[in-house]
């Protein structure tokens, strides 16, 4: 008798399965033929030739010739939907189909409890005989037998969740009350719905939803029923969406470190009497937090010291260089206790709790180095930079000995960010770890960041392009908070004086209402408090801003932007028919301003001085005036530029004696 061709083929597909298995040192089981829809074998996973209690089913396809796809990416593998059925939702243990392509001698596997497409089938075709599965030629064994192992201990909780959706609530109710471990039971499964709530809350911050993600942390954090755990992780989730929440010119400004320094206070606040590992994390993320700040203060220092290294304000510069020694001091010693306590927390049981931890001091460290070297001190940042860089490693190290692959990938990309070289050890490093996560999407995350890395961090940027007026205020904000002005502060009069210095420096939101608006700066400031602001923070608009309608010659002057223009828009604008917004996105720069100055020259050196109150009496003579003479000398202007004062309603030469003579208004329309 003639042996069929697929018995044959059978055989060698077994004998291909037997020896992988075999070559690792687990343990196969065949079944007894037709014992159970598709269990053709069961594996008993063995580590140093120890049983680890892991079992799982094996059904063998075997081919001389699979269906590969057009692509090559995935082979087509036939099954009678009783067989599909089966493996995918009724056995109650995990399932692998394997593929064995004989001819190749290749083996590929898929996990159909997993398989969206798969249970997408049976559930909604009921009628349908026989069903497809698509095999992956990327799970190829023995290369992905690590990624095989952790599909099948994920599949032990996939199923025991699984199991449990199914019990009822009488059932579920009557198992606890009679175990001895009911009250243990209840509090993890309320942990464990709570980290439920807490990812739901993070795909809403993905999404930008942000206020729906507040309300899903808050609950759990207020929940005097939620454990120490559950709070702890809702407030790492809180700190993610607070920082996501916050505005361009603000996710890297002093409200981005605000949140970072107030999740820290309130880690502290949660662990002070434990759980150790959560304890460890906590005083991490405070000595990182500290450090984070100490940067930046040491950045507004910096940027302070460049706005004065032209003024000749040598009193100042002298301050500012004590002011920035005692900067750098307190930075080293922050960062010698943080390196401090990784070393204390390494050599502790609870160290594969700690690698997100670690990570937390490359923010401020990548700020730090960055104005290192943008100051020439090369060797400094290089020494800041290793410790930092071993941190990271080490972060690595462990995220490898507990297989946790996105804690990898985060250390992958935190270590490429402390340097702008993309040739630097710590980059190609960075590379190559993130290249070796055996997680797909993790890795592919983490090498798709790194190589996104070198526009973000300014590599490519031309050395004409710039500075946007938003960045701009985030410089003036630090110089603000390193000289001691707290800016929240609004019972300080001399931090609201730099506040609305600072927001009026970018005026799009009222220039915004009508393209005839024009805004100059006046010359003085109320006090000589705003004088000496300006001077110290080289901020010009801490003086007094003129509104003119260049239509219809209507000035305004006065210290606030918006109160301001508050009544500008009150007197003028809201009557005015030709008002005609700009158009939608439109924002200011300081480009724009040149060329407008350059077309209402007639605004530019006047009036200087409050109009508060009085109104132009009517529109301003068209320019240019060739038989017009000075209000104030009574000069003909001749071919020198002319001004309009829309207080005085009359023109006046660029003479400065006319200038300071025409102040008070004397010269009534």
């Amino acid at each position: 008798m003639k042996r069929p061709d697929q018995h044959a083929t059978d055989k060698k597909g077994q004998a291909l399965l037997i020896a992988f298995f075999a070559e690792i040192g687990w343990e196969v089981i065949p079944m007894p033929s037709g014992s159970d829809y598709g269990r053709d074998f069961e594996i008993e996973v063995f580590r140093e030739q120890k049983t680890t209690g892991i079992t799982f089913s094996v059904q063998l396809k075997s081919s001389e010739n699979p269906a590969y796809s057009a692509t090559g990416k995935f082979l087509s593998v036939p099954l009678e939907v009783p067989n599909a059925r089966y493996l995918a939702i009724e056995l109650e243990m995990p399932s692998i189909l394997i593929q064995a392509d004989v001819s190749r001698q290749k083996l590929y596997w898929s996990a159909p409890q997993t398989d969206p497409e798969l249970l997408k089938t049976l559930t909604t075709r009921q009628d349908t005989q026989s069903c497809t599965v698509r095999v992956p030629t990327a799970n190829e064994l023995p290369a992905t037998q690590v990624a095989m192992l952790d599909t099948v201990t994920g599949l032990l909780t996939v199923l025991a969740t699984r199991k449990l959706a199914q019990t009822t609530t009488r059932e579920f109710v009557s198992a606890t009350t009679a175990s001895p471990e009911g009250a243990r039971i209840r509090n993890e499964m309320r942990d464990k719905l709570e980290a439920l709530d807490m990812m739901e809350a993070q795909a809403l911050t993905a999404s930008g939803d942000f206020d729906a993600a507040r309300g899903a942390i808050q609950a759990v954090i207020n929940s005097p029923a939620s454990s120490r755990e559950s709070k702890f992780f809702a407030l790492l989730v809180e700190e993610k969406n607070e920082r996501l929440s916050l505005n361009e010119a603000d996710r890297f400004g002093q409200k981005h470190a605000d949140v970072i320094l107030e999740t820290a206070a309130k880690l502290r606040t949660l662990t002070r009497k434990g759980p150790p590992a959560l304890k460890f994390y906590s005083l991490l993320a405070q000595a990182a937090a500290d450090f984070y700040s100490l940067a930046r203060e040491d950045w507004g220092l910096y940027q302070n010291w460049k706005a004065h290294a032209s003024t000749g304000d040598l009193w100042w510069r002298a301050e500012l260089r004590v002011k920035r020694a005692e900067s750098r001091n307190r930075i080293g010693r922050k960062l010698d206790q943080f390196l401090r306590l990784v070393r204390l927390s390494a050599k502790t049981p609870y160290q594969s709790a700690l690698p997100l931890a670690f990570l937390r001091i490359v923010d401020g460290g990548a700020t730090f180095i960055n104005r290192l070297e943008l100051e020439g001190y090369d060797k400094a940042a290089a020494s800041i930079r290793n410790s930092i860089f071993q941190v990271c490693k080490l972060a690595a190290h462990i995220s490898t000995l507990y297989s946790m692959d996105n804690e990898r990938a985060r250390a992958a990309v935190s270590t490429a960010l402390l340097s702008r070289d993309r040739s630097a050890e710590c980059v190609t490093w960075a590379q190559s770890e993130a290249g070796q996560i055996a997680e797909k999407a993790s890795r592919e995350w983490a090498l798709e960041t790194i190589s996104g890395q070198p526009d973000s961090l300014g590599d490519n940027i031309p050395d004409d392009e710039p500075v946007p007026v938003a960045m701009e205020q985030q410089i003036y904000r630090n110089m603000a908070n390193a000289l001691g002005y707290d800016l929240a502060d609004v019972n300080n009069p001399f931090s609201e004086m730099v506040r609305i210095g600072i927001d009026d420096f970018d005026p799009t939101r009222v220039l915004q209402d009508c393209e005839h608006m024009f805004l100059t700066l006046g010359r003085q400031g109320h006090t000589i408090f705003h004088s000496l602001l300006a001077e110290q923070l080289q901020l010009p608009t801490m003086g007094p801003k003129v509104f003119h309608c260049t239509l219809y010659k209507y000035t305004r002057v006065g210290m606030s932007l918006d109160e301001t223009y508050e009544q500008f828009k009150r007197d003028y604008c809201d009557k005015c028919p030709d008002r005609s917004p700009r158009e939608v996105g439109w924002q200011y720069t300081h480009k724009w301003q040149l060329g407008q100055n350059a077309l209402n020259k007639e605004f530019m050196d006047g009036p200087r001085s409050p109009t508060y109150d009085r109104k132009p009496l009517g529109p301003a003579p068209s320019i240019p005036m060739p038989e017009g003479t000075c209000a104030a000398c009574g000069l003909a202007f001749d071919d020198s530029p002319a001004w309009w004062c829309g207080s005085c309603q009359t023109w006046f030469c660029e003479r400065s004696e006319c200038v300071e003579k025409h102040e008070e208004h004397p010269f009534p329309g």
